[in-house]
């Protein structure tokens, strides 16, 4: 016997807890009715919801209704009330046959109404009238101020569905009104026999909030309790449902009902909700085996109903163990758990969760009432999308090189975004309040290029592509004004654009900034550091945009077209996500649309390489390869005729930006001489001065500003502080947009960890900001006991091989303010490294320091040797020079806290005035200060560096000096034995 028709020679009927308009048309329902026996369908918004979203089965009646303008409530209504009444059309033969005993479908009231009784009334009269169908139910909450309303519901006539029961307490109160109406009718001379009412008693979800309260009640400690809590685990809703029941045989079996029944009444039956087994230890039909009996609904999900028509067992058990039921509440109370408390929650939670999908669904509809709309935008966008692809062949075909395939496989997002949905204005490149657009996959130049000359925003020939003398380079650099950042450098793009994001919020610029990546940059890291801090950070005006075309340069990306596996990263940081045919324009405008308001949001574009030419659609072998002039003529063939002119609106948004700011008065800096004070220490305290003169000043820090010092800045000014967190590619990306977003960026973390983002400060570089600040601090094996994965001793190397980069390295408090100070004032890339131990301060308050500068601390006409030295090496030299003054050994010492320029006079002179240049540095022979100094220098003079020239090690910071030959006893020793090889006498 089928498992399902065996419930109801038990007085159970089974309806189904699911509807779709598929169903409904392709025969399921009929199906189940006939061959399974469901004897009802249960809906909700959820279920709604699900059924519009994932499917176009709604979308011909949405075109239909969008032309009569009624209301999105009224869209809606209409959408679900079509389903209804074709739904209860398939069951009116159970209900016809069943005496009106069975048969029916659910819909229900919006749940915002679950606490208004006369909106809850209102709003169920017009269902009942537009349904106009005898076996519909009403849904309506078992609220106290849903009481009256079902009251009076089934006093008029209308048929009710009391929902979100969770306890006995509130189902005698809905049993009470279902009572109390059957009367009124009675007593108005109205029949009572078509009169169906049902109790929704949820379980599945009691088991999951007592078992949490009863997990809190287990311990280890104490192994034998009484009662025991895991004895109760998964028990609670099936005990509370049987005592309803029992409840409800009360009812029956009681003066005041019998009467009633021989007026016609039929019972209110309890109908079992929520049956679908949550926890996945526990049996997957154990909210249907022990409740099976007279009387009684289980409206079970699909997959509840495959599992009991496979394995279930069918026989009457609803009013079996009730003394056992009592037992298992009496003993959670015992354990502290109040079941009345329980119940008021899940009560509101429980509306809670129709909300959200109710609010959903009217938002996809929505969405889909707005892709009509968008359908008469969709031709000339798609011409234009074939247009750009043409130019694109074009272009790289002329250059001999490039990359048209990976430029075609975006050409409608272009298309779409450049030509409907960005607000910019084609005249103004440098303007902020207009939307962004950031072209992570930087190899798809061209498409970029043509466009903006497609939209007049660009003169320049676009068959100019890859000239010498052309801005309209193979990746994006900002020798073309449109571009921000340079790219190119895959995975860099969306850092950058978190960074513009941050900006606009700051200067309250309310305007969204798009990112468009390849599937194949996504295999780097960087963006899903970027995509954890856009969601950290709540960009709500940044989208994402990533084109899934499944190919790579040298084959298939890992994941292909599956477009879901990139969803599921993104949403899993928490951004929202949107999955679509990105060569559908409707579905990429939709996509947009939905962007204004959720965010951060990515869109997932499955598109193919080389679309629209057979030759080159989806295949491998063409990336980065241009066409020959034959292949071009084929391929614009192909394509056809993207002829089309669309004039791009001018649209800016209102914004309050501030002025640029001015330079700002000087810092006061106040240390008393030889006070010990850590770099890293004062340029924090710097930071802070200048963020109250400088308010275009902002911090970005790794997770170490206790140790950098920046927590100064965050406390006094948080909303200028981006915590950063251990991802300084990210950092350094989003400095970079906040950069060219008219910010002064102060990026600080250790040296060592500096080296990780060097491909984004090498691309900086390229982007040419008007301020990026880096400080590393920590540098150099003056750190002593933490070892070598922690000393910065490239840094310096790093920033002096970048064209135009400052590079400034103080050594006592005084100087680092000062140079902090200098740093947010210099144009372009400025580092500024600074020292973890405390040095003495060896300059007054009023020195000043001036980028390209240096100062001679010692020197006199007889000096022998020059002693060239920064940071923390400055005073190990200036001890050195001590020890050789009193051996009568002249040397000459600069602090040479300017790397980068230097001071090439100051050097030059000192170099031709005595024997030798050594340069003393925390930092690895190569690539620092040593070279910098000899590569200035035109005369004879020797060049002798002393800097770190084997593997560090963990130990003290004078152990490691020492070791290194770069302590002050090194220093002097060095000299000497220097002095007498050279025969030199002492002064």
């Amino acid at each position: 016997m089928n498992n399902l028709l065996g419930l109801i020679q038990k007085g159970q009927s089974y309806w189904i807890d699911n509807l779709t308009r598929a169903m409904l048309h392709n025969g399921e329902l009929q199906r189940r009715v006939t061959e399974e026996g469901c004897r009802g369908v249960t809906s909700n918004p959820s279920i709604f919801y699900k059924a519009m979203t994932n499917s176009h089965d709604y979308d011909a009646q949405i075109s239909e209704l969008v032309q009569k303008q009624t209301s999105l409530k009224s869209i809606y209504e209409d959408l679900v009330v079509t389903d209804i009444q074709d739904a209860c059309d398939i069951l009116r033969s159970v209900y016809d046959e069943s005496e009106s005993h069975d048969g029916f479908v659910s819909l229900e009231v919006s749940p915002h109404l679950a606490h208004l009784t006369d909106a809850s009334l209102e709003e169920a009269r017009q269902l009942w009238h537009n349904v106009d169908r005898p076996n519909l139910l009403i849904k309506i909450p078992g609220t106290a101020e849903g009481i009256p309303a079902i009251e009076e519901l089934l006093y008029e006539g209308i048929n009710v569905n009391v929902t979100l029961l969770f306890s006995v307490e509130r189902y005698q109160a809905v049993a009470n009104a279902y009572i109390r109406a059957l009367e009124r009718r009675i007593n108005s001379g109205l029949p009572v026999d078509r009169i169906t009412s049902v109790a929704s008693f949820f379980l599945s979800r009691i088991d999951t909030l007592v078992d949490e309260l009863l997990s809190h009640r287990m311990s280890n400690e104490i192994p034998v309790q009484s009662p025991a809590p895991q004895d109760f685990l998964g028990t609670v809703a099936v005990a509370n449902a049987k005592l309803a029941f029992a409840h409800m045989q009360e009812i029956l079996g009681t003066a005041q009902w019998v009467k009633l029944t021989h007026q016609g009444a039929k019972p209110q039956r309890l109908l079992w909700a929520s049956t679908s087994t949550k926890n996945p230890r526990y049996n997957d039909v154990m909210y249907v085996e022990p409740l099976i009996g007279p009387h009684t609904i289980n409206t079970m999900p699909n997959q509840t109903i495959a599992a009991f028509a496979d394995h279930g067992t069918v026989r009457e058990t609803v009013q079996k163990d009730l003394a056992n039921a009592k037992v298992i509440m009496d003993s959670i109370a015992q354990m502290g758990i109040d079941f009345h408390l329980v119940t008021e929650q899940l009560l509101n939670e429980g509306i809670q969760k129709f909300i959200e999908p109710y609010d959903n669904l009217l938002q996809a509809i929505n969405a889909k009432c707005n892709i009509n709309e968008l359908r008469i935008h969709t031709p000339p966008l798609q011409a234009m999308a074939t247009k750009l692809r043409c130019e694109t062949i074009r272009m790289t075909t002329e250059a001999g090189s490039g990359h048209p395939t990976s430029c075609m496989s975006c050409a409608d997002i272009i298309a779409a975004l450049f030509f409907h949905e960005m607000r910019w204005d084609p005249s103004q490149p440098k303007a902020r309040d207009v939307d962004t657009f950031v072209l992570s996959k930087g190899h798809a130049a061209p498409i970029l290029w043509a466009a903006l000359y497609q939209a007049g925003a660009i003169r320049e020939n676009p068959m100019t592509l890859r000239k010498i003398d052309s801005s309209l380079e193979g990746h994006p650099t900002p020798n073309n004004p449109w571009v921000k950042v340079a790219t190119g450098s895959l995975g860099q793009g969306l850092a950058a654009a978190n960074g513009i994001a941050l900006a606009n919020r700051i200067d309250e610029i309310d305007t969204r900034v798009y990112c468009l990546l390849g599937d194949g940059e996504c295999a780097e890291g960087s963006v899903w550091e970027a995509a954890q801090f856009a969601s950290l950070q709540r960009l709500n005006n940044l989208v994402a945009i990533v084109d899934v075309n499944a190919l790579g340069q040298s084959g298939p990306t890992p994941y292909a077209h599956n477009a879901t596996i990139y969803a599921r990263r993104f949403e899993a940081f928490g951004w929202h996500t949107i999955e679509i045919d990105g060569h559908d324009m409707t579905e990429i405008l939709a996509a947009f649309l939905q962007t204004r308001t959720n965010g951060p949001t990515a869109i997932l574009a499955r598109t193919e390489k080389g679309k629209g030419v057979s030759f080159l659609e989806g295949k491998e072998g063409f990336h980065g390869k241009a066409l020959s002039r034959e292949q071009m003529q084929q391929a614009l063939v192909e394509l056809g005729d993207g002829d089309v002119h669309i004039n791009v609106t001018k649209r800016h948004v209102k914004s309050h930006i501030s002025p640029t700011q001015k330079r700002a008065k000087s810092i006061t800096v106040t240390y008393p001489a030889n006070q010990a004070v850590a770099t890293r220490a004062a340029f924090g305290h710097a930071l802070k001065k200048l963020g109250g003169v400088k308010t275009d000043i902002v911090v970005l820090d790794g997770d170490v500003k206790n140790s950098t010092y920046t927590d100064e800045f965050a406390a006094a000014y948080p909303t200028r502080f981006f915590e950063s967190f251990i991802a300084e590619q990210n950092m350094t990306g989003t400095a970079l947009g906040m950069a060219v977003s008219s910010k002064i960026p102060v990026v600080a973390t250790f040296a060592c960890f500096l080296s990780r983002a060097y491909d984004f400060i090498r691309m900086a570089g390229h982007s040419k900001p008007e301020h990026l600040i880096f400080c590393g601090s920590h540098a150099g094996v003056s750190i002593g006991e933490d070892g070598p994965s922690q000393m910065g001793l490239e840094d310096i190397a790093m920033f002096r091989a970048m064209l135009d980069c400052t590079v400034l390295y103080p050594c006592d408090a005084v100087s680092t303010e000062r140079l902090t100070e200098a740093a947010v004032n210099t144009h372009g890339i400025v580092y500024l490294r600074t020292t973890r131990s405390a040095t003495p301060v060896i300059y007054p308050d009023t020195e000043t320091f001036g980028v390209g500068g240096s100062k001679v601390l010692r020197s006199s006409e007889q000096d022998q040797f020059t002693l060239v030295a920064a940071g923390i090496t400055v005073h190990e030299a200036l001890a050195a020079y001590e020890i050789l003054r009193r051996k009568n050994i002249r040397v000459r010492v600069i602090d040479a806290y300017s790397i980068k320029p230097l001071d090439e006079r100051t050097l030059q002179q000192a170099a031709d005035e005595t024997q030798a240049i050594i340069t003393v540095e925390d930092h690895w022979v190569d690539g620092g200060l040593g070279d910098a100094v000899a590569s200035h220098l035109t005369s004879q003079g020797k060049v002798i560096k002393l800097a770190v020239q084997q593997e560090p090690h963990s130990g003290t910071q004078q152990q490691l000096l020492q070791l290194h030959g770069i302590s002050r006893d090194a220093i002097a020793q060095r000299i000497e034995a220097l002095a007498t090889q050279m025969g030199l006498s002492a002064a």
